[in-house]
């Protein structure tokens, strides 16, 4: 009776899983649209990763290239919408006088000729700031984009200068103000500019958007690697979670293989429930071969501008 049992129970088991791959195989919806490629920080020098470990200061650890502008900057966003591409990834912090401005660090004393944290400096001390200062990749022998003329921006800038661009923008602040703060800028935008803006914030923040402000779209790296864990559990089974719904996707080039059905399947899917798949190279090299990841719907987060350009002649 007992070995009879199991067998019925293997049985459903096998038929559950074959049911859920045949699903994942066959019924796979349309691509609705090719990736998008991203300008992650809006542009800028590839970065040697091993050297970040150590110094923990992205100026101080760039890979030598032949960029010329720094990341975060109006030159570097110039250079990538110019290069053609479709999303421009931005780091925004609040000031102490409550401006949205553009930067990645929390302080100023790496990158700039500042010193101190950022949200305890008003903008019109920002401004004075040489952005480029700091930024060298041979280790402090010189320092190219020293006293070249990049400043810190207000957030609204970008948006003046571009309108009818695509923004991310990642709020680096994680406190009520300055959720508020955005929130406020976003409403006194065009309704483009609203709808083509996605923010990146805390799980906190996502919360308070999804209350206070639920017209815009937001992602936080916690709701990243919930989608991204939920699906390495049930994407088998042609299963998009709950957890993967209008939202972003973001997968490290060594973790393709983990996600079923990737790229165009996983895209077409992940599409279908709202959310936008993309590989997540940030300041690396991406393979120049990633580019047919486009046309199978998934975008790329980079700043190699090489390849941002021959994505663009694809």
């Amino acid at each position: 009776m007992l070995k009879k049992t199991v067998k019925v129970m293997l049985g459903v088991v096998f038929l559950a899983v074959l049911v859920g791959v045949l699903n994942a195989v066959l019924l796979v919806p349309d691509l609705k649209k090719e990736g998008y490629v991203v300008a992650y920080r809006g542009g800028g020098s590839l970065v040697d990763y091993e050297t970040l470990q150590t110094t923990g200061c992205t100026a101080s650890s760039l890979k030598q290239s032949g960029v010329n502008t720094v990341e975060n900057t109006r030159e570097a966003v110039a250079a990538s919408v110019a290069a053609g591409v479709d999303v421009v990834h931005l780091n925004v912090h609040r000031t102490r006088d409550n401006q949205l401005v553009v930067f990645h660090d929390w302080t100023l004393d790496c990158a700039t000729d500042g010193t101190g944290p950022l949200s305890e400096s008003d903008f019109a001390d920002l401004e004075q700031i040489d952005a480029g200062y700091g930024y060298t990749s041979d280790g402090g022998k010189t320092f190219p984009f020293r006293n070249k003329g990049f400043r810190i921006s207000k957030l609204s800038d970008f948006y003046a200068l571009y309108p009818e661009q695509i923004f991310w923008l990642n709020l680096k602040n994680d406190d009520e103000l300055s959720f508020n703060v955005l929130s406020s800028h976003l409403s006194s935008m065009s309704s483009f500019s609203r709808k083509n803006t996605t923010v990146i914030t805390s799980s906190a923040g996502v919360r308070w958007f999804d209350v206070n402000a639920p017209e815009v779209r937001v992602a936080s790296v916690g709701s990243v690697k919930s989608c991204g864990i939920d699906y390495l559990i049930v994407g088998w089974a042609g299963i998009v979670p709950e957890s993967c719904k209008n939202t972003l996707l973001l997968i490290p080039p060594s973790m393709t293989n983990y996600f079923w059905g990737f790229p165009e399947q996983l895209a077409s899917r992940m599409q279908n429930h709202g959310t936008e798949v993309y590989l997540w190279s940030k300041h690396n090299a991406v393979n120049p071969d990633f580019v047919n990841l486009i046309n199978q719907g998934v975008g790329i987060v980079t700043s190699d501008r090489d390849f941002i350009h021959s994505a663009q002649i694809d």
